[in-house]
């Protein structure tokens, strides 16, 4: 079954039944659940008004989608759905942001195995190579779902109601279930009109042939990352079916959960709203002490010591979710070959609230000289992007050999 309403989901139905209870302990309780419950209807608001301005043009409701965002989509465009989908897609074609919203897949094995193929598209995406992006996207989607599951099919095998979402927004009626009726339409006739749908089987078999534009590849992000929370859903619909009996306990503790993770959310979302902009230079009063030189100094004092264990610490955590044990033997080889004598931190550009970029001049043993971007991301231990003021680190997002052939070497002095 598909859900007519955010409100059916049944973490929604569930959090509802326990607000109940919370009522009941008095002033301070009620106070708290009436502040929840309001959280509560606007989440489910935002995501109604989504699906009723943009659910038949087969735009997907995801988990990495911002709330505040899509809050300022609707409101900017006033029930007009042609403006909503510009603004929307105005929203993914941001390369930093895109990147973040990408960072997820890492968790889930079947992803990371084709993560090199998802980075082809963003590039070939952003380089307005579309016609690329969709197909590269499109067989990463189709061997995800082939892997994913114990009966081996591919997405543009399945049938809409197999990819019904327990417990996930793309569960929606207007969501996944319902967009996945274009995806595998069969196109017979060859046809060059412009199309702005992800029709798989046509572009795929080649009787469709004027796909190439950013809707199209667009959209294929965005089912990316809903088929990526369909494969979330289904694990935790499993958990589920195994969980323990309901107690007071597991009330209790559930309760905490959840209160804790929509307090996050919602400190999250207004630290981004609030957010602005912000660099920082050398002789400037916040440069120094801010924790993002201290974390690059501290990253390039241990590359220049060679102690690469300390170095691999600072790492983001989905590169320790890919690596495993063997992660620091992978930052070893990636950075051995590249001896540091001496470094510069020239630049902070703190861009996002949980993002930013430093500009360093590294000198290399042999006497290169380059220029190199580094990326930090905030976040937690689940590596999820975490603003001030929500407990977080500051970690290096990159491939190591990436950021090492991306440098830019300098000219001698």
């Amino acid at each position: 079954m598909s859900y007519e309403s955010a409100r059916d989901l049944p973490s929604f139905l569930e959090l509802d039944r326990q607000l109940k209870v919370l009522r009941l302990l008095g002033k301070t309780g009620r106070e708290r659940a009436a502040s929840i419950k309001t959280q509560m209807r606007e989440l489910a608001d935002t995501v109604d008004a989504f699906y009723q301005l943009l659910g038949d043009k087969h735009w997907i409701f995801h988990d990495q989608l911002s709330l505040t965002a899509v809050r300022s989509i609707l409101a900017t465009a006033d029930g007009d759905a042609d403006r909503a989908e510009q603004l929307l897609m105005e929203h993914y074609h941001d390369p930093e942001r895109l990147a973040l919203m990408l960072l997820p897949l890492r968790k889930l094995h079947a992803m990371r195995r084709r993560l090199d193929l998802v980075d082809k598209a963003r590039q070939d995406y952003f380089a307005s190579r579309f016609y690329s992006t969709v197909h590269v996207l499109l067989s990463v989607m189709d061997g995800f779902v082939n892997e994913v599951e114990t009966v081996r099919r591919g997405l543009h095998a399945r049938k809409p109601e197999e990819l019904r979402a327990w417990d996930s927004v793309v569960g929606h009626h207007l969501g996944l279930t319902h967009a996945h009726k274009t995806f595998t339409k069969g196109r017979s006739a060859t046809q060059e009109e412009p199309v702005f749908e992800l029709y798989r089987n046509g572009i795929v078999h080649g009787s469709i042939l004027n796909y190439d534009n950013i809707t199209v590849a667009t959209k294929a992000f965005n089912r990316l990352l809903a088929v990526a929370d369909w494969a979330v859903a289904r694990e935790k619909e499993e958990q589920h079916q195994a969980e323990e009996p309901v107690t007071w306990s597991s009330v209790g503790r559930q309760l905490k959960e959840t209160f804790g993770a929509i307090r996050e959310q919602a400190e999250a979302d207004r630290a981004n709203k609030q957010w602005k902009l912000a660099e920082y230079l050398p002789g400037s009063e916040d440069f120094t002490s801010h924790p993002l030189y201290q974390q690059t100094h501290e990253l390039l004092t241990c590359w220049k010591r060679r102690n690469y264990g300390s170095l691999t610490d600072l790492m983001t955590h989905d590169l320790h979710n890919k690596h495993g044990k063997s992660v620091r033997s992978e930052i070893r080889r990636a950075f051995e070959p590249f001896p540091l004598a001496d470094f510069e931190i020239r630049a902070i550009r703190h861009d996002m609230a949980a993002a930013g970029t430093v500009l360093a001049i590294l000198d290399h043993s042999e006497g290169q000289r380059v220029s190199a971007e580094l990326r930090w991301v905030r976040e937690n231990a689940q590596a999820h992007p975490r603003p001030e003021p929500l407990s977080g680190q500051w970690r290096l997002v990159f491939q190591p050999r990436v950021f090492l052939a991306r440098a830019t070497p300098l000219p001698a002095a």
